[in-house]
C-alpha cells in the first residue's frame, strides 16, 4: 500500500491502459494483491505505456512515456527500497530527486562556490537526457551497487519496455529520478575534482571555475566524459560566461554572489508539472465520458443503443495522431488549419485509415493498448489489412467452428439457415420497396423467392443450397434493378472494378459492411477463415462472407436503393464508373447514418442500432457452434 500511496502522493496521470489513479484505487486492495502475487510467481508483466507530448514553457515539446498505474505501484515500491541504499553512493553536488534536498540547497550551494571564488561557469544541460540512456550501461552501473537478484530481472523488464533501440527510461517512472541520478554519479564524481565544481540538479547542472581557461578545460572535459557515457550536451543551452554575466539556473538569477527569483520564470521540475497537468486533463475528459456513458445508458434503458463506434479517417494528405488519450485528426497542410478533430480512446471502438492518410507508431501502439483494431483501406475503400489486438482465448470456438466446416451435416443445417436468412432479407426488401410502386414484376420475383426457400430448407448438399441461393440472386437482381429510379440502367450485379455506376457504389457498399463483420468475427472470438456456406481456403474470409449474408439487403442493397432514388448519389460523382471522392464520401456518410438506425434484435428484442446487431448475431453464431442455443438469422420486417 506504500508504493500506491506515493502515487497518489505525485497524482500522475493514467498510463497506456487507461485506468486512472482513482480508477485503480478504488478496487486497490485486490489488485494490489494479484500484483503482488504476479511478482513473487514470476508471471507479473509490465502494462502498455503511454506516450505524450507536452509543450514546454519555453517553446518545443516534452515527450513523457507513462507507465501503467499498476506498474508505478510496483515502481514506487522498489523506489522507496533502493533509495536509502542507493542515495548514500551519491555525491554532495547532486541535488535533484534526493530526500532532504532540493533548489533551495543547490541555489545556496553555487552561492557558497562563488564566494570561494569560483566566478566562471558552464551553464550545460544534457541533450534528451532521459530519452538517450543506454540501458546496457545503466544496469551495468546498478549492479555496482546492488547485487544480482530476482530485482535486478525485474528492473531489467521495466527498462528495456521503454527503451526504444536499447536507449531512453520512461520519465513517468517513480524510479527514472533515482536511476538517473545514479547513472550521473559518475560525472558527479569525476568533475568535482581538482580545479572545478558542479553543481547538478537532475540533468541540469553548472560547471564552476576560478578562471576562464579552467572554465574551458572544464567544458571539453565534461563534453568527452559524456560521450563515453553515450550522452551529449545541448549545444544551443550550454555557454561559458563569468558569474555575473545574467547566470540563470534552476529558477534563479544571480547577481553579484546573491540569487534572487527570476522573474522570467522557470520551472525546475518541469516533469513533474507536465504530467500533473496530463492528469487535471483525463480527469477532464473522464467527466466528459462519464455524463456521456451516463446518457448512453439512460438511451440504452429506453430501447436506443448507439452501438459500435469508427473513426473513419480518409481523406488523402491528413494526419492521425495523439493528443493525451485522444485520437486527434490534423489537416494536411498546417496553413490550412491545425486539429479538425480529438475523440477519447474510450469513444472509439474501430479505426479505418484510408490510402495517403498518414499516421505514427505511438499512435497504433495505442489503439492497440486499446483494443481497438485499425483497418489500413486501399484508394477504393477495400481493407488491405487489419492491425488487431493480440487474439482472445478462444481456441474452443475456434475448434467448433472447424468441426462445423468439416462435418457434412453440421454444415448443411448451417448453410440452410444462412441461405433463407439471405433469400428471406431479398424479399423483405423487394416487398417494402415496391409496397407504393406496384410493380408487377417485383411482386412475382418476391414469390419466386419464397419459393427458393422452401426448396433450400429439404436441400441435400450445401452446393445444392448454394444453387437455390444463385437461382434467387438471378431473380433478386432483375428485379432490385427495376427499382432503380434516375434513368440508371441494372441488369445484375457484377463485382468488378469499373463494371457500371450502380455496381460501384454496391461494392464500396459491401467493403463498408466486410470490415464491420471482420471485426465483429474478430471481437466475437470466431475465426475469420472458418466457414460453411463459403468454402473455407487460404486468404479468404469465409466466415465474414457466411456472416455478411443476412446483412446485405438491409444495409448495402437498402442503401444504394436510397441514395440513388434520393438523388443523394448523382451522375457527376462517377467518374468512367467509377465513384469520385464526393461519391465515395456520400456512400460512406449515409452508410455510416444507416448503422446507427435501429432494428429489432432477434435475441434481446430491443431495438439496437445495426452495429450492435451485428455482435449480437456473431455472439448468437458462436453459441450455435458450441452447442449452446440454435442459430436465427436476422430478417427484415416488411
Amino acid at each position: 500500500m506504500a508504493g500506491l500511496a506515493r502515487v497518489r502522493q505525485n497524482a500522475g496521470s493514467a498510463g497506456g491502459d487507461g485506468v486512472t489513479i482513482d480508477a485503480f484505487a478504488a478496487h486497490a486492495g485486490e489488485r494490489i494483491a494479484a500484483l503482488s502475487a504476479a511478482l513473487r510467481d514470476g508471471s507479473y508483466r509490465p502494462g502498455p505505456l503511454r506516450v505524450a507530448f507536452v509543450d514546454k514553457a519555453g517553446g518545443g515539446s516534452r515527450k513523457l512515456t507513462i507507465p501503467s498505474v499498476r506498474d508505478r505501484v510496483a515502481q514506487s515500491s522498489v523506489a522507496q527500497i533502493l533509495t536509502p541504499l542507493l542515495d548514500a553512493e551519491m555525491e554532495d553536488a547532486s541535488f535533484g530527486y534526493r530526500p532532504g534536498r532540493g533548489v533551495v540547497d543547490a541555489v545556496k550551494r553555487v552561492e557558497i562556490l562563488r564566494r570561494q571564488g569560483f566566478i566562471w561557469t558552464v551553464d550545460a544541460d544534457i541533450d534528451d537526457f532521459f530519452d538517450t540512456i543506454p540501458i546496457d550501461a545503466l544496469l551495468a552501473r546498478f549492479s555496482q551497487s546492488v547485487s544480482d537478484s530476482p530485482l535486478t530481472d525485474l528492473l531489467a523488464l521495466w527498462l528495456e519496455q521503454a527503451a526504444e533501440r536499447g536507449r531512453g527510461i520512461a520519465q513517468g517512472s517513480p524510479l527514472s529520478p533515482l536511476l538517473s541520478n545514479l547513472y550521473l554519479d559518475v560525472i558527479d564524481e569525476t568533475l568535482s575534482r581538482d580545479d572545478l565544481r558542479i553543481v547538478r540538479y537532475a540533468d541540469d547542472f553548472l560547471l564552476l571555475a576560478k578562471d576562464r581557461p579552467t572554465a574551458d578545460s572544464g567544458f571539453a572535459r565534461v563534453e568527452k566524459l559524456l560521450v563515453v557515457h553515450g550522452l551529449r550536451l545541448d549545444p544551443e543551452k550550454t555557454r561559458i560566461a563569468a558569474y555575473d554575466d545574467s547566470l540563470r539556473f534552476l529558477g534563479h538569477v544571480f547577481v553579484r554572489g546573491w540569487a534572487v527569483a527570476d522573474p522570467a520564470g522557470g520551472n525546475v521540475d518541469g516533469a513533474q508539472a507536465a504530467l500533473r497537468r496530463l492528469a487535471e486533463d483525463d480527469h477532464r475528459a473522464a467527466e466528459t465520458e462519464t455524463a456521456a456513458a451516463e446518457d448512453d445508458a439512460q438511451q440504452q434503458e429506453a430501447g436506443y443503443d448507439r452501438g459500435l463506434r469508427v473513426l473513419h479517417v480518409v481523406t488523402k494528405g491528413r494526419r492521425l495522431a495523439l493528443r493525451n488519450q485522444s485520437f486527434a485528426v490534423h489537416e494536411a497542410e498546417e496553413a490550412l488549419g491545425g486539429e479538425l478533430i480529438a475523440v477519447h480512446h474510450s469513444r472509439v471502438d474501430r479505426i479505418e485509415i484510408g490510402a495517403g492518410v498518414e499516421t505514427d507508431l505511438e499512435t497504433l501502439r495505442h489503439a492497440l493498448a486499446c483494443a481497438i483494431p485499425v483497418s489500413f483501406l486501399d484508394g477504393h475503400g477495400r481493407a488491405v489489412g487489419h492491425l488487431a489486438p493480440s487474439l482472445s482465448p478462444h481456441a474452443g470456438r475456434h475448434l467448433a467452428q472447424s468441426h462445423h466446416a468439416l462435418d457434412p451435416a453440421l454444415r448443411l443445417e448451417l448453410a440452410r439457415i444462412l441461405v433463407v436468412g439471405r433469400l428471406a432479407n431479398q424479399r423483405a426488401l423487394l416487398r417494402r420497396v415496391n409496397h407504393r410502386r406496384g410493380i408487377d414484376a417485383v411482386a412475382n420475383a418476391a414469390a419466386l423467392l419464397t419459393r427458393s426457400m422452401d426448396k433450400t430448407k429439404c436441400a441435400k448438399t450445401v452446393e445444392i443450397a448454394m444453387g437455390f441461393e444463385g437461382a434467387g440472386a438471378r431473380v433478386y437482381w432483375k428485379a432490385w434493378g427495376r427499382l432503380l429510379l434516375g434513368g440508371y440502367t441494372f441488369t445484375t450485379r457484377a463485382r468488378r472494378t469499373g463494371a457500371d455506376p450502380v455496381n460501384a457504389a454496391l461494392d464500396l457498399s459491401s467493403w463498408l459492411l466486410a470490415r464491420d463483420i471482420g471485426a465483429v468475427v474478430l471481437s466475437a472470438g470466431l475465426h475469420p477463415g472458418f466457414g460453411v456456406l463459403h468454402a473455407t481456403s487460404d486468404f479468404r474470409d469465409a466466415c465474414v462472407f457466411d456472416r455478411m449474408e443476412e446483412f446485405r439487403a438491409g444495409l448495402v442493397e437498402s442503401l444504394v436503393l436510397a441514395v440513388i432514388n434520393g438523388g443523394a448519389l448523382r451522375a457527376e460523382m462517377f467518374s468512367s464508373s467509377r465513384l469520385s471522392r464526393q461519391g465515395a464520401d456520400t456512400v460512406v456518410r449515409r452508410y455510416e447514418e444507416r448503422c446507427e438506425g435501429l432494428v429489432k434484435s432477434p435475441r434481446s428484442g430491443k431495438r439496437v442500432t445495426w452495429r450492435r446487431l451485428m455482435r449480437e448475431q456473431a455472439e448468437s453464431y458462436a453459441a450455435h457452434i458450441e452447442g449452446r442455443s440454435d442459430y436465427r438469422p436476422f430478417v427484415i420486417d416488411h
